[in-house]
């Protein structure tokens, strides 16, 4: 039996039309947008750059935004009118927020006035703009030696293990009170801190992140939004590839093994 002409071509040009929905489709799950607020803990190293490099070596493409001023508080984020602008735009798959390094180890008091209403504010105006969009917390860490700044007033983060514990269960609560998403940063590097100490994660600072510290921060994040692997990732940076891959494992530990524990999936 033979097929008309006139019916091979509109099968033809169905097939055709098909395949062009598909590859766009394709096109749209490859491409993630992604909006950074936070402060130099992002911008240092350009970690959003990281990501991209990370996401471009397993075949997807990272769009990102930021607003990181160092010093930045997530209280002066929702009062300056950048990180709302950048918001409203819409069409964010995900907005990762950091706040200041030291207010999640403050006081619980002052946690409860000074750092949970912006947060909550922020992820709010997030999702009524950005609807599928979700929020990811950047969990970041306790200062190598603690933090001496605030011995006196605090006594427990004088040491890395207090600043860090404190640092955690804030922005697990953080987490919970948002429905949203953890990057645990701080986790991987307290992992590492105990098991491969000999790799430096700070800055001569002794806060800020060293290359190798905002590399598992890269890491972290692609784990935690496409939920794949990190082992398998190509992208080294400029780390030897024996540290990178000692780096790869430790994410792969904390976060890939543990999705649910950081709400993967949950929200």
């Amino acid at each position: 039996m033979k097929l008309d002409k006139k019916i091979i071509r509109t099968l033809f040009f169905l097939l055709l039309l098909f395949l062009i929905q598909v590859k766009g489709s394709s096109a749209v799950s490859d491409t993630i947008r992604v909006l950074f607020i936070g402060n130099s803990y992002i911008y240092v190293n350009d970690l959003p750059s990281l990501l991209k490099e990370v996401a471009s070596s397993d075949g997807k493409v990272i769009i990102s935004e930021q607003d990181t001023p160092g010093g930045s508080t997530l209280e002066g984020h929702w009062k300056s009118e950048i990180p709302q602008k950048l918001i409203k735009e819409g069409g964010w798959n995900y907005m990762i927020l950091q706040e200041h390094s030291q207010r999640p180890s403050m006081p619980i008091e002052s946690v409860n006035q000074l750092v949970f209403p912006f947060v909550h504010n922020l992820d709010s105006l997030f999702k009524a703009f950005n609807p599928t969009g979700k929020t990811i917390f950047y969990m970041t860490w306790g200062r190598k030696n603690g933090d001496s700044s605030r011995c006196k007033e605090l006594p427990l983060v004088c040491t890395y293990q207090g600043m860090d514990d404190l640092t955690r269960e804030r922005y697990l609560m953080m987490s919970e009170q948002n429905k949203a998403l953890i990057s645990p940063v701080g986790v991987v590097w307290r992992h590492l801190r105990e098991t491969n100490p000999e790799i430096e994660l700070y800055m001569s600072d002794e806060s800020h992140p060293s290359i190798n510290g905002s590399y598992a921060g890269a890491l972290c994040f692609y784990t935690v939004i496409t939920q794949k692997d990190p082992t398998l990732i190509s992208f080294n940076s400029t780390i030897d590839p024996t540290m990178a891959n000692i780096i790869k494992m430790a994410v792969k530990k904390v976060v890939y093994e543990h999705l649910d524990q950081w709400n993967i999936g949950r929200y």
